[in-house]
């Protein structure tokens, strides 16, 4: 028989989220703004989406958000009306301070959050329409409340699905010393108020850079706790859960894309985890060609490459891992690996039983030059022989004029806008080296890594790295890329200025790919020093991090020689 809901007369009949396994009801009703109280007594903005014509408890999906729980920008009402369909109880909660919920929101803080989640969860397992049985799903900021109920070990929590998240909220903010001033800044700024702020009036390019709000009106004690912790410290140990890796014993389905700007922070994450599980077979990996906000899955493609419809697998995957451990479904699910990638390419899943894969080959590829690699016309080379007797590359970075390819995009949506390099590449201020084509396709499967030998005038800068796919038509296409703060160079807690003019071998990080570049195409390698406003100008003043009015030029060396063999370290698979 049906069980006496507490139901209002709104309904939700949305069907757009692709799914290859057939709803099992054909609509979800929704209860708005139950108020729930945490053990402080602050109460929570609660909404309960049930299958329509359910019988009996059900097991519950929770989703813990600061983003609206029907506010347009997340969708949840598709979302949580798509799990009802599949047979599930979803709850969606406004976090402390935001929307619809009382308090202060105090962003990433691991106490509130694992508190908040864990009383969450009680309220859930309690209710009549539950049957005892919860799992979170949730990507970004509702993916790191869903770790935060994992680690919370509620005995009621039976899964979690974590996406586009890490638990070490510091490289979120800070990638190798920089400031992610498109996505994490704005964040920040927009997200200091109940709803949002309007950041119409925020100049970018403002300076000094921890001047921002106040330039455009805006108080954002979040941006300003960002400007005063640049290194890692007792600020990152209280935000985000860098500590909680080892009591994460929930059966987890970590999901994420190739493209995400959260990416090498998540698979690190993973890593650990698993580690500490002794890779047990209820964690899980999933990653697909996407960025943070899921492009791909529109335009079938990551940036110009196209990699066709993936969405349908990513919802059925979801649906797979929570049949399976909330429903105790026996689907076969995870039988076949503990890894899941996208070949990006050959565009295709394929299960791995590690990560990063045994069979790897790690191949260095040298930096090669006359000494005049500077734009897409220079002479720079990239090849699989180490260097000999060859002269340094030298260029001069500017603050005043950066490279700015990122100025009024979402770096939330990498893979939707963001495409072809050659305007970057002819800039005097980039080096390009480009190999022969490939006279055979060749994966690079794993974490990628730059080792470079680098000289600076300047007593801090910036070095980036970008890995591109050249299309026999020209095409540049982003593989991956990363940034060094050459202060940041040794240590996240501890940076320390540079001796101008001193050569210095660097690694930059580069985080991870899937991706086959076809045969006759051409492997690419930038460098130079701006990636703005992705990230933050370096203004080379050697100045305390956002306190800089006015930056300087510097003049910038790359060299590449026997005893400097400057390069880049794919991991090759064997085909």
């Amino acid at each position: 028989m049906s069980a006496p809901y507490n139901t209002s007369a709104y309904s939700v009949d949305v069907k757009e989220i692709p799914s290859g396994t057939p709803d099992r009801f054909a609509a979800a009703d929704v209860t708005h703004d139950r108020m729930v109280a945490m053990r402080d007594g602050v109460r929570l903005a609660t909404d309960v989406y049930l299958p329509r014509g359910a019988a009996g408890p059900l097991p519950a999906v929770l989703v813990r958000l600061p983003y609206g729980k029907t506010d347009d920008h997340c969708a949840m009402p598709m979302t949580a009306a798509w799990f009802a369909r599949k047979g599930y109880a979803c709850t969606v909660q406004d976090v402390r301070g935001k929307f619809d919920s009382e308090g202060r929101f105090d962003p990433a803080h691991q106490a509130i959050e694992i508190a908040d989640t864990y009383d969450t969860i009680d309220w859930v397992a309690r209710q009549p329409w539950s049957d005892g049985r919860v799992g979170m799903w949730g990507e970004s900021y509702y993916g790191m409340t869903s770790l935060a109920g994992g680690i919370g070990q509620h005995p009621a929590l039976k899964a979690i699905a974590p996406g586009n998240i890490t638990l070490d909220l510091y490289p979120i903010v800070f990638r190798g010393g920089a400031f992610c001033l498109n996505a994490m800044g704005q964040w920040a700024l927009a997200m200091a108020a109940q709803g949002y702020n309007d950041l119409s009036g925020v100049d970018v390019r403002h300076l000094p850079l921890a001047d921002i709000p106040r330039r455009a009106g805006i108080e954002s004690p979040i941006f300003d706790a960002f400007m005063a912790n640049p290194v890692r410290g007792a600020y990152w140990e209280r935000h985000g859960m860098p500590q909680g890796y080892e009591r994460l014993k929930v059966p987890t389905l970590w999901w994420g894309g190739w493209y995400d700007n959260l990416m090498g922070g998540q698979l690190a994450d993973w890593m650990k985890v698993s580690a500490n599980n002794g890779h047990a077979d209820h964690i899980r990996l999933m990653i697909g060609p996407w960025d943070h906000d899921g492009t791909a899955d529109h335009t079938v493609k990551a940036c110009c490459l196209p990699v066709g419809e993936t969405a349908r697998h990513r919802w059925d995957t979801y649906q797979a891992f929570f049949d399976r451990y909330l429903m105790g479904l026996d689907n076969g699910w995870g039988r076949a690996g503990p890894v899941e990638i996208f070949v990006m390419g050959d565009n295709r899943w394929r299960v791995e039983s590690e990560w990063p894969l045994a069979r790897t080959r790690y191949t260095p590829v040298y930096l090669h030059s006359g000494g005049k690699a500077n734009t897409l016309d220079g002479d720079g080379r990239l090849g699989f022989e180490p260097p000999g007797a060859e002269p340094a590359d030298r260029f001069v970075y500017d603050p005043d004029n950066p490279v700015a390819d990122t100025v009024g995009r979402s770096m939330w949506a990498f893979a939707g806008q963001m495409g072809d390099r050659r305007t970057v590449e002819r800039r005097a201020d980039v080096l390009v080296y480009t190999s022969d084509p490939l006279d055979r396709a060749l994966e690079i499967t794993g974490p990628l890594e730059a080792r470079l030998f680098v000289a600076s005038s300047a007593r801090d800068t910036d070095f980036t790295v970008n890995l591109v796919d050249v299309f026999s038509d020209g095409t540049a296409n982003p593989i991956q890329d990363g940034i060094l703060r050459m202060s940041y160079r040794s240590s996240e807690s501890h940076p320390t200025p540079i001796e101008p003019g001193c050569v210095y071998e660097v690694r930059i990080d580069l985080w991870a790919t899937s991706y086959v570049v076809a045969a006759g195409h051409r492997l690419r390698v930038e460098v130079s020093s701006s990636a703005f406003d992705r990230y933050d100008r370096n203004p080379n003043t050697g100045e305390p991090f956002g306190a800089a009015g006015k930056g300087i030029p510097a003049t910038q060396t790359v060299l590449h020689d026997a005893a400097h063999p400057s390069r880049i370290v794919l991991p090759v698979i064997p085909r």
